[in-house]
């Protein structure tokens, strides 16, 4: 009989619908849950030397200039986060976003990646797709891997070679072809040449590929005459380790940008030449950090640490599963093993401050560990409510969708017992690793750049370890004439070269500034002994971090290649010291409109008190406000140290709340001192605000 032509097949939706079901279609909420929280706690731009000391900042000017980074180089990480720089910037609405940014983006990119092959390692191992959400979850809010996945990091990516080695190996289990193989062995040899804690993995699957037996051959012949095992390995291996050393070519990058990027970005050393180049390689400057326990109860003390260490990222109650899951994986236990025992040992012996994150490896273990055991014994829960409820109702018997409908519920309760416990952890780790306030680095950055845009090229000296990058950063990405100095070269240079290098720049007619802890802790020995025994004068600024080295005897006249307007005759503490000059000039910075304000003082006459200085404005209480650091008031001048004929330096930033109306103020200038409860002043300039704040909004 032949159906109506306007009736439906009932099929055929279902059909048509059917082969796309076992997509991983949760992947997409879960990556975009990730990927918009990671984005929310990332850092605005350049990151702070408080987060993770100087690494952070360093890697984002090398990873978008390329630079080299401290050892062993990370030649890989630059490539791949340079090119990743430029191809976003393509991206609709990143056009506008700081290289720096891209590079923490990158971080970023790579942990979603990484979430992602934890998804399809978990769900092909448990057997079970809410699980493996859920264990994605778990990893992706732990403290370490969210601290990675927003900061410009190594780590990041080392977590995604260990997430595609485990991947890999599991599809070739399943599918023997050589392509699987050709694929680790890249994937290996990247790992090697990224990040240490990555050479456990060739060995891992060097035994993986050993140990695992092979199918059965439908050809009686061959399963009666099986070639011998090593015909089988040693063809195998020879592929792994030959497409491995590929990567490694990735090493020529530091030779190249030795030779091709000099004075244009970071450069850690001089990789051109072989024995830095292995020096870097090796990391040989690391290899005093291993301490190996030299007693039981050393080690038990150890190896404790390290499991509260974990359990601050998974709970105690994660790490435990995390190992009863690995050692239960049976088949799978020449897989996950040796990177767990290795890590743990190598937590244990290594002493480094940011050993955490270099760990996130051994978390993302024990999250596969944890999704092992919970998708075991989910599928035992479900085996033994089937059958307790097939032996009381004889009418369920041959449902199929029953297991289904009972596996679907046990894995929703595991899922929202997960959300309820680690709710708590996730909210905590979100307070304690937002960055997206960190806005002290870019403020020096703006500092800088300001102090630039007067016309004197800028010599800066600053610790590696902290604000060196920033500076780095201004001349090579914002083109800014800086030339950075780092303390760690200057401290190892012959003293005499080290302050003939500083004087050379002072008669260059450079304006020299200084980090000032590089002072405070004594990193350049005869340049702390300078200024405490006034050799050199040291100026604040606008910066509270930033100040100005000035020579003994300072100069008696003005710079020539700023332009600065003559002060009208206004004298201070009756004629002991003026303002002979000043200039003023429009500052943008990302919290507003500035009107920078510079004094030139001179001293006429030898003076034994030091004077506050206060900037008012005059008929304009609601057109300028306070400056960033210290209201109106520009606070300390240390008149005491300046000698008889020396010019010094004073500016002051002021917020233009009202820019239309700011050429008809006025500034009043007074000198100050704090005498109990009063605050006699001396002396009183009025200077007319004559600069158009053009562009200010």
């Amino acid at each position: 009989m032949i159906p109506p032509t306007n009736s439906i097949n009932p099929n055929s939706i279902r059909q048509r619908f059917l082969p796309l079901l076992p997509w991983p279609w949760e992947l997409i909420p879960l990556l975009a849950v990730f990927g918009r929280l990671y984005r929310q706690t990332m850092p605005p731009g350049i990151s702070s030397w408080i987060i993770e000391g100087w690494d952070s900042a360093m890697l984002q000017v090398t990873g978008s200039t390329w630079g080299i980074p401290h050892s062993p180089g990370y030649p890989l990480y630059t490539m791949l986060s340079n090119i990743f720089v430029r191809l976003i910037g393509w991206a609709p609405g990143m056009a506008d976003t700081s290289v720096v940014w891209r590079v923490s983006f990158w971080s970023t990119f790579t942990s979603l990646l990484t979430l992602l092959y934890v998804y399809l390692i978990v769900e092909k191992l448990a057997r079970n797709r809410i699980i493996a959400v859920t264990t994605c979850a778990i990893l992706g809010v732990s403290f370490i891997f969210w601290r990675g996945a927003i900061m410009a990091e190594v780590y990041s990516l080392n977590a995604l070679i260990f997430a595609m080695t485990y991947w890999l190996a599991l599809v070739w289990d399943g599918d023997r072809r050589k392509r699987w193989l050709i694929l680790l062995g890249l994937v290996l040899g990247a790992g090697v040449v990224h990040h240490r804690t990555a050479f456990i993995l060739p060995p891992t699957i060097a035994l993986w590929v050993l140990f695992r037996k092979e199918k059965k051959q439908p050809d009686r012949s061959s399963r009666l005459n099986p070639p011998p095992r090593w015909k089988i390995v040693l063809p195998r291996w020879a592929i792994l380790v030959g497409f491995s050393l590929l990567p490694l070519l990735a090493y020529l990058y530091l030779p190249w940008a030795a030779q091709n990027r000099v004075g244009q970005t970071w450069l850690y050393a001089d990789t051109s030449d072989w024995n830095t180049f292995w020096f870097v390689v090796l990391t040989r400057e690391w290899w005093g950090l291993i301490q190996i326990p030299n007693a039981p109860f050393t080690w038990l003390k150890e190896l404790s640490t390290l499991f509260f260490q974990q359990s601050n990222q998974i709970t105690i109650g994660g790490v435990v599963a995390g190992v009863v899951g690995l050692l239960v994986s049976k088949r799978y236990f020449w897989l996950f093993a040796p990177p767990f025992f290795t890590l743990t040992f190598f937590g244990v012996v290594y002493k480094v401050a940011d050993l955490d994150s270099m760990l996130i490896p051994l978390t993302l273990t024990l999250c596969i560990g944890l999704g092992i055991l919970t998708g075991f014994l989910i599928r035992r829960l479900v085996h033994w409510a089937i059958i307790s409820i097939r032996d009381r109702d004889q009418a369920l018997r041959g449902d199929k969708w029953l297991s289904t409908a009972i596996r679907i519920t046990f894995s929703i309760v595991f899922a929202i017992g997960i959300y309820l416990l680690f709710r708590p952890l996730a909210e905590a780790n979100y307070q304690a690793v937002d960055l997206s306030a960190d806005w002290q680095a870019e403020d020096l950055v703006e500092e800088v750049v300001a102090i630039a845009q007067a016309g004197a090229p800028l010599t800066i000296i600053g610790q590696d370890n902290s604000v060196l990058p920033d500076f780095i950063y201004a001349k090579v990405v914002l083109d800014q004439p800086v030339e950075p100095l780092s303390t760690t070269a200057l401290s190892r240079m012959p003293e005499a070269a080290s302050i003939a290098l500083l004087q050379s720049r002072f008669q260059q007619g450079r304006r020299v500034f200084v980090d000032i802890e590089t002072i405070d802790l004594g990193f350049i020995p005869w340049l702390t002994r300078a200024v405490k025994t006034e050799q050199i004068f040291l100026a604040p600024t606008g910066h509270p971090f930033l100040w100005e080295l000035l020579p003994r005897p300072m100069s008696n006249i003005l710079p020539e290649n700023e332009t600065w307007t003559q002060a009208p005759l206004g004298q201070f503490l009756d004629g002991q010291a003026s303002v002979i000059a000043y200039h003023e000039r429009i500052i943008r910075k990302r919290t507003g409109c500035f009107l920078r304000l510079t004094l030139f003082w001179r001293v006429e006459q030898p003076l034994e008190e030091d004077y506050f200085v206060a900037v008012q404005p005059l008929g304009g209480e609601t057109v300028l406000d306070k400056n960033d650091h210290l209201a109106l008031m520009r606070g300390y001048l240390p008149t005491s140290q300046i000698q008889l004929g020396e010019i010094v330096r004073d500016e002051v930033d002021m917020l233009i709340r009202q820019p239309a109306a700011l050429p008809g103020v006025r500034l009043v200038i007074n000198l100050f001192q704090v005498q109990g409860d009063q605050y006699p002043t001396f002396g009183e300039m009025i200077l007319p605000i004559t600069v158009e704040p053009g562009g200010c909004k």
